[in-house]
């Protein structure tokens, strides 16, 4: 296993890019229901991301679900009665037959958009039915990953980045045989699923105020780098202290700081786009001073695969 190999500070953001195939799992959530009440709202947020990054010039990693690629007209095109199912019924093909001309399941627009901007941001895949890798078959796992390169080619893209939906890693193999270059992992916080609920509570707590930076490690011929925080937090004011001093950290150590958002949580928490512009406006000071490096995940990772073949 190859770590530490990176001499200056870097700052990475990772964009959960979803719509809602992030719901899949999850039809009662608040975000479903505000995404269905407006289906323009989960654009508007995007929207809203690209100009704040091109006001700073900041490049940011979309990990877009494969779907997303997809007109309306392509679907069928690409999904098919054969594909492995993640489990028996999940996703009968009535229902994908009902939704896969909505707007809140295809997004080619989305990437033209993103592709078209000022600043060159990355494009990577996050799955593509966003089905979550830990709990599905290997069947699966390929179909999601070659079904995601298959659209995501049709943009003339070879994805180098792989964020698991959900977070939930599985088949990491798969990634190395697709010719994936560097993945997500988890948070390196304190906060675990398998903890009991009241230290789960208690380190969830923690984690508003800390967000440690993160090396990210060579195993098996594929990186994985870490997360230092997800960019959703109930608690009031607690985001911009978090990642200031985590930021701060991560320069001090030569480390990576290494954030993670949905575009969808600008609608969920009212103070995130006051918050993020601050840290980018903080960012680009850093940068500007030559203090600080900012990257993307799949620039990052050749960055590391050429130190690594310098060691």
């Amino acid at each position: 296993m190859v770590s530490n190999i990176v001499n200056r500070p870097v700052f990475v953001i990772s964009l959960d890019t979803e719509l809602a195939w992030g719901f899949i799992l999850h039809a009662q959530h608040k975000g479903l229901a505000l995404l269905q009440s407006d289906p323009e709202q989960g654009r508007e947020t995007i929207d809203c991301l690209l100009k704040l990054f091109e006001k700073y010039n900041i490049p940011a990693t979309w990990a877009i679900v494969g779907h997303l690629f997809l007109d309306s007209n392509e679907g069928k095109a690409i999904v098919h009665r054969n594909m492995p199912q993640f489990k028996e019924g999940w996703l009968d093909w009535d229902f994908y037959s009902s939704i896969h001309n909505l707007p809140l399941y295809c997004g080619k627009d989305i990437v033209e958009k993103i592709l078209g901007s000022s600043t060159k941001h990355e494009i990577g895949l996050h799955g593509f039915l966003h089905i979550p890798f830990s709990q599905c078959s290997r069947a699966v796992a390929q179909a999601e990953i070659g079904l995601g390169i298959k659209a995501a080619s049709k943009f003339g893209l070879t994805p180098k980045s792989f964020v698991f939906p959900q977070n939930k890693m599985g088949h990491i193999e798969l990634l190395k045989e697709k010719g994936l270059q560097i993945y997500r992992g988890k948070n390196l916080g304190r906060w675990k699923e398998n903890q009991i609920a009241l230290i789960r509570k208690l380190n969830s707590v923690v984690e508003n105020i800390i967000a440690p930076p993160v090396i990210a490690l060579y195993k098996d011929g594929i990186w994985e780098l870490p997360g230092s925080t997800h960019c959703e937090s109930e608690i009031p004011f607690s985001f911009l202290p978090r990642v200031q001093i985590g930021l701060d950290r991560a320069i001090l150590a030569k480390k990576v700081f290494h954030i993670s958002l949905h575009p969808r949580s600008l609608l969920l928490y009212n103070s995130l786009k006051k918050d993020l512009e601050r840290l980018l406006t903080l960012v680009a000071k850093k940068r500007d001073e030559d203090k600080l490096q900012v990257r993307t995940m799949g620039k990052l990772a050749v960055y590391l695969n050429q130190k690594k073949n310098q060691v």
